[in-house]
């Protein structure tokens, strides 16, 4: 069926349902959290039975809950009678799994994070015979046990520690971490932002080594921060900051031997700026290599025994390469790796040496990950996208056959989380009118029981305007979208159009699962009169390399012409009306709202830009070199679409919110753009949140900002 036939005959069952209502406010949805879904949080596996735990509380006293594969309760631990000597309020503790043997649970408390992806807490270990007693006398980072529980490891300050859990003895290990100088064992603000990772330190099997990385930051140049908090003088949060072009920390890999009482440094025959990643394969530990522009990987492999170093892997690109999703070791010492050498992400199984064994799967679809690898039965559990872009699938595949088969049966998105003896899994499925279903599936016998239905929330929402999902004809392209129309009795009255828009690398908004808050802002706003669309442009993930990286060095260009199109696509509709569509978006989208509203001011009435990036120069340099290289490598690309210098062509009507407490996304890039707009004699609305992040968040700011919003819609679009 033609799309616009399809959309005039949906919109046509809306507009003569004989009651339309609004369901949604903005109250039940940020301060109420009325539609918040149960998923996997606080679900832990047992590691050496098929078994899981999780924390109860609703009308019961707090309590770990042992269950068995068959989800029956086969032991529980009352917090209350959990004894500590140094009175620990343990019904307060946050549970967070159980030690490598499960002999002891891990809890935490007073957590802060110094970075949005890293907690700091106090942690505690519980026996089961009902003692607790803290790790350490200060908060650590990252507790992690030694394969058979003897030891657990943790970084204190910037420092790396293990301790002794039979003699209850603490060893520092390292002694020259220093605040913005020297890290050990904890990543510098750039590679937990950009490379996902916080926790750089690994025991062996064996559990007489320890693998870490040392990062020395003393020539990276420092960003402050004002922080108020209503004090009568603002304190000054000073960070390690790496700006385009700027020197980065000097990453070197480590290892300490528990029995000799010594930390040696590791010396890499290959030259490299980062290491991203670090892996123990057997007696060797494996480094992750990446250069400068990003566009050589290398593994290398060192040996403790021979004190060599090979290379187990390499790959190059033309643009740039992006951190594989999984890497797994096998017993053998062959191992499993994700690339998109040959334009999508793929498996490759190569052996000890590095030498091709085959190509696992292939095809024009996308494998996101990895989840269990069966060495006896020869299988591999792993997700794609096969089929349908806008979708996930799980399969299983033989590695040595290549036979096949789908596990998943539901269209939407499908998640699994395995338990580590391989018994049974947790199957996660969601899709844009079904909420979050978990269902526990027994591996050998594909038993299932069902675990979570959210079905008291999914019929809450039942009548809310829904998502349609569809694709946009573009002149070299077409691109997967979703629309979500107001329910109305009104078919004269041509409807206003708001895009949502992220659109950056790593990203891929058109997704058919079920609605986060965000989501149901936008289904807020269809119940209010206003369509929301949301198009996946170039640039974005899921669709191959040559769709992604079409916008290497050249960032803002064929997105906005992307979005420009598709509103005009849109503005089309017979119930659209092409003289009242705006544009938001948040960090990247708030980059690419800003660029659409300067640069297609004759199609967008209204942007919204939330914390954007305003002037690629301001941000860090692994993100941005990724796919700008530097400035002077790059010059016009820095240029072309850039929104402070394109905010003299605003004619619209212009949002601006940031937090001055962004630590990702600085207030600078706001605070210059208001400084070009101001020199352009250009009216804006403009909101601050004082000692705010990049996500603005708390539930009171956060129904704040969106009211703030919907209050610029309602007058503006």
């Amino acid at each position: 069926m033609n799309f616009f036939i399809k959309i005039l005959a949906i919109f046509i069952i809306f507009s003569t349902e004989s009651e339309v209502f609004a369901q949604l406010s903005l109250k039940n949805i940020f301060l109420e959290n009325k539609y918040l879904t149960y998923g996997m949080s606080g679900i832990y596996m047992l590691h050496n039975e098929a078994a899981f735990a999780q924390k109860k509380t609703g009308n019961s006293e707090p309590s770990i809950c042992v269950y068995n594969k068959n989800n029956e309760l086969e032991s529980q631990y009352k917090l209350a009678d959990f004894t500590s000597e140094n009175n620990v309020n343990q019904t307060k503790l946050r549970f967070l799994g159980l030690s490598n043997t499960d002999k002891y649970f891990l809890f935490s408390l007073d957590c802060s994070q110094p970075y949005r992806n890293s907690t700091t807490c106090t942690y505690y270990l519980g026996t089961k015979s009902g003692k607790i007693f803290p790790i350490s006398n200060a908060s650590q980072y990252f507790p992690t046990f030694s394969s058979k529980d003897k030891y657990v490891a943790y970084v204190k300050g910037n420092d790396l520690f293990y301790k002794n859990l039979e003699t209850e003895t603490e060893v520092q290990i390292t002694k020259d971490g220093e605040w913005n100088k020297i890290i050990n064992g904890k990543s510098d603000w750039v590679y937990e932002e950009e490379f996902s990772l916080t926790h750089v330190f690994k025991w062996n099997a064996q559990s007489n080594k320890i693998a870490y990385l040392k990062f020395d930051e003393s020539n990276v140049k420092s960003y402050s921060m004002s922080m108020y908090n209503g004090a009568n003088y603002p304190s000054l949060y000073t960070y390690k900051y790496p700006k385009v072009g700027e020197e980065n920390a000097k990453v070197s890999l480590w290892y300490y031997d528990l029995k000799k009482k010594k930390n040696k440094p590791i010396k890499l025959t290959f030259s490299y700026e980062y290491l991203p990643r670090i892996y123990w394969n057997g007696d060797e530990i494996v480094a992750m290599l990446l250069n400068r522009h990003q566009d050589t990987l290398r593994l290398v492999a060192y040996s403790l025994s021979t004190k060599k170093t090979k290379l187990l892997y390499e790959e190059s690109s033309s643009t740039y390469i992006d951190i594989p999703s999984g890497v797994h070791f096998l017993s053998d010492k062959s191992f499993f790796i994700i690339s998109e050498k040959n334009g999508f992400w793929h498996i490759y199984h190569y052996d000890k040496n590095g030498n091709l064994i085959q190509q696992i799967t292939n095809g024009n679809y996308e494998v996101n990950r990895m989840y269990f690898v069966n060495e006896g039965t020869k299988e591999l559990y792993f997700q794609s996208n096969e089929g349908n872009a806008t979708e996930t699938s799980i399969y299983c595949i033989n590695y040595n056959t290549l036979e096949k088969k789908k596990i998943s049966t539901q269209t939407g998105s499908n998640d699994i989380a395995f338990s580590p003896t391989g018994d049974f899994y947790f199957q996660t499925y969601s899709s844009d009118s079904i909420a979050p279903t978990i269902t526990l599936i027994q591996t050998k016998t594909n038993k299932s029981i069902n675990f979570i239905d959210n079905i008291v929330i999914q019929d809450s929402l039942r009548n809310i305007p829904r998502k349609t999902f569809f694709k946009i004809p573009t002149k070299n392209d077409t691109l997967n979208a979703w629309i979500i129309q107001p329910k109305t009795s009104d078919t004269i009255t041509k409807l206003p159009l708001l895009i949502y828009v992220y659109g950056g690398p790593h990203s891929q908004t058109v997704v058919n699962k079920w609605q986060s808050s965000r989501d149901l802002f936008f289904n807020f706003l269809a119940e209010n009169g206003i369509a929301v669309a949301c198009i996946d442009n170039k640039g974005t993930d899921g669709r191959g390399s040559t769709f992604k990286k079409s916008t290497y060095l050249n960032l803002g260009k064929l997105e906005v012409e992307d979005q420009t199109q598709s509103a005009n696509y849109l503005g089309k509709l017979p119930f659209i009306d092409s003289n009242r569509i705006g544009i938001f978006g948040w960090s990247y989208g708030g980059f690419m709202a800003a660029n659409c509203l300067f640069a297609s001011n004759d199609i967008f009435k209204v942007g919204i830009a939330v914390a954007p990036v305003s002037d690629w120069r301001f941000y860090d340099n692994i993100y941005t070199e990724r796919y700008m290289r530097t400035p002077e490598e790059n010059p016009k690309g820095y240029q072309a679409y850039n929104p402070i210098a394109l905010a003299k062509n605003l004619i619209g009507k212009f949002l601006l919110i940031h937090g001055t407490a962004d630590d990702n996304v600085h207030f600078q890039h706001s605070i210059e753009l208001v400084n070009s707009l101001n020199e352009a004699n250009k009216t804006y609305q403009f909101y601050m949140y004082p000692d705010k992040n990049h996500g603005i968040g708390g539930a009171e700011s956060k129904f704040d900002v969106y009211n703030k919003i919907f209050q610029f819609l309602k007058e503006n679009l």
